[in-house]
């Protein structure tokens, strides 16, 4: 019989095939992209005037000077290590966001678990995603500020509350960490209706236990004696001096944080919600979604409560785009019911792409290239002074030297306007300070005459006394004089000034390159040549080669 016929079958290779647009692939990898665009915001973004402030504070712990202590507990962490680092405060401060990253995830972990108990696994996806590519939330979400710091340990405790029946090792944690939160800042009181709701969400769970409620009065209590422990160590060294400076910091913030459509940073809201359109849609929604829902009454009123800090920016005065990442993580948890209505309705792959093209189009049109420009300043000044000096600016920048005023915010500019007292002048009169950082554009202002409104008249005439520029934004104290010109000089910052062209200082004639020793008072100084003249403090300084820089700041 003829042999049969074979076919040798060719094996068939799968190819490569990407997963469903419902595979839960993409969710993950949505989460992973969003990560990478906060950690180049980590490394990439310039430095904010409020990040020079607090790394400012974690200078003046290392240097075991007096802070006041409430808000400022975080600095005790950093002051152990941080400036001990390479670099200058602004790798610092880069250094510093890492650890804000570590926080903005641990945030987010807390939205996740949290979020889950209230929609499947893959809502509190995005829920998650849509809190990190919110605009805000992007940009601000790794800065150096107690924000993210203060997030992290209140989220947590969200996820303990939420997760827990509240037994003694969860009633321990929660009073810790909400303890914890108010130390690193006051303003974690703006959680409580959301941690309300949560609490009668799960009595409701819980039956109405009547036992429940003393579980959160307990927390509660832990959270008070954590709160105590905590600022008597970190006050201990200054009890008298840290009592009047809690109390101010008490009275300020009561007086003048809160009041109705009070902020004048309203305009940021509306910002918030036009780069954040996927989290703003669930926000507006959740409500309706909420209240047509079968669930208790009792749970709306939960739910709502755990809503309503959405609109705490009617109500918080300092309602600036790094308020967002800190004040929206309950109110995000709270919309995973919006969420499942849309993916019900459309789908979680369109969903997932409308947060990913939101977060491109923020990410892709931030600012680059400032911190080399902020770079160029602050190596400027320690290229000046060999050793630090006192300063006047407006946000701590320079953060090793001793700053001598208090911080120009907007707020702190009408405290310092209200309470009416010169104290630059004050300040000047009892302590030298030669170097003047003109970073925010006001102090030159009231220096050439300009515009002095945000000063008090007596400190913006002694600032237009006394200083003259030298490189860019520095300011130097110093006197310059035009060809035949004769000035009587009240010297408010003592020292050695060095002579620049000839100059006759109470009668003495002093040539250029001459190092003249000035005390407080009033001098008469001439210039006898025909051409400037005039004295600058220091010994001889030099203004550095690199062009100075401008454009400097980032705008929110």
């Amino acid at each position: 019989m003829p042999a049969a016929a074979t076919t040798a079958e060719t094996p068939v290779r799968p190819g490569f095939s990407l997963p469903a647009a419902s595979s839960a692939v993409w969710l993950y990898a949505l989460i992973g992209v969003l990560a990478a665009m906060h950690l180049s915001m980590v490394f990439g973004r310039s430095i904010n005037w409020d990040e020079f402030w607090f790394y400012s504070q974690v200078e003046v712990v290392a240097r075991g000077e007096f802070i006041q202590p409430l808000q400022t507990i975080h600095t005790r962490f950093f002051a152990w290590w941080l400036p001990a680092m390479p670099g200058n405060s602004i790798d610092h401060i880069i250094i510093a966001r890492m650890f804000m990253f570590a926080c903005l995830v641990v945030t987010s972990a807390g939205i996740f678990l949290t979020a889950q108990k209230f929609a499947s696994r893959r809502t509190a996806i995005i829920a998650v995603a849509a809190y990190l590519g919110a605009g805000f939330v992007l940009q601000h979400g790794t800065a150096f500020r107690v924000d993210p710091i203060v997030a992290a340990f209140l989220t947590t405790g969200f996820a303990i509350a939420a997760l827990t029946r509240l037994r003694l090792l969860a009633i321990v944690a929660l009073g810790v960490v909400i303890g914890i939160a108010a130390m690193v800042t006051i303003k974690f009181v703006l959680w409580a209706p959301a941690f309300a709701g949560l609490a009668l969400y799960r009595w409701e769970e819980e039956s109405f236990d009547w036992r429940y409620p003393l579980r959160w009065i307990a927390a509660g209590a832990i959270a008070l004696a954590t709160f105590a422990i905590l600022y008597t160590l970190h006050s201990s060294e200054f009890a008298d001096q840290a009592r009047e400076a809690a109390a101010g910091t008490l009275g300020r913030s009561s007086s003048g944080m809160l009041g109705l459509a009070s902020s004048p940073h309203l305009s940021a809201a509306g910002k918030a919600l036009f780069t954040a359109l996927p989290l703003a849609i669930a926000i507006v929604i959740a409500p309706w979604v909420i209240a047509r829902d079968t669930m208790s009454w009792q749970r709306k009123v939960a739910l709502a409560a755990m809503w309503l800090p959405v609109l705490t920016p009617l109500v918080y005065r300092n309602s600036l785009p790094y308020f967002y990442p800190f004040i929206l993580p309950p109110v995000v948890i709270v919309t995973v019911w919006a969420f499942r209505m849309i993916a019900q309705r459309y789908s979680e792959a369109l969903i997932a792409a409308v947060i990913a093209g939101s977060a491109l189009m923020i990410w892709a049109v931030d600012a680059r290239g400032v911190t080399e420009r902020q770079q160029v300043l602050v190596n400027g000044v320690h290229q000046t002074f060999e050793k630090p000096v006192n300063y006047f600016d407006c946000c701590g920048m320079i953060a090793t030297f001793p700053k001598q005023n208090t911080f120009r915010t907007g707020f702190g500019v009408e405290r310092y306007l209200a309470a009416g007292e010169p104290t630059l002048l004050q300040t000047m009169r009892e302590t030298p300070v030669p170097f003047l950082l003109d970073n925010n554009r006001e102090f030159s202002k009231a220096i050439l005459g300009t515009d002095s409104s945000t000063f008090h008249p007596d400190d913006a005439d002694a600032l237009a006394s006394t200083y003259v520029r030298f490189w860019g934004d520095i300011f130097l104290a110093g006197k310059q004089l035009r060809a035949g010109e004769t000035k009587e000089w009240d010297v408010l910052v003592p020292g050695p000034y060095s002579v620049t062209g000839t100059l006759v200082i109470d009668g003495r004639e002093w040539s250029d390159g001459s190092v003249v020793t000035l005390d407080r008072g009033s001098y008469t100084l001439e210039n006898p040549s025909g051409g400037d003249a005039g004295l600058m403090w220091g010994e001889g300084y030099t203004p550095s080669e690199m062009t100075p820089p401008d454009a400097y700041w980032t705008a929110f």
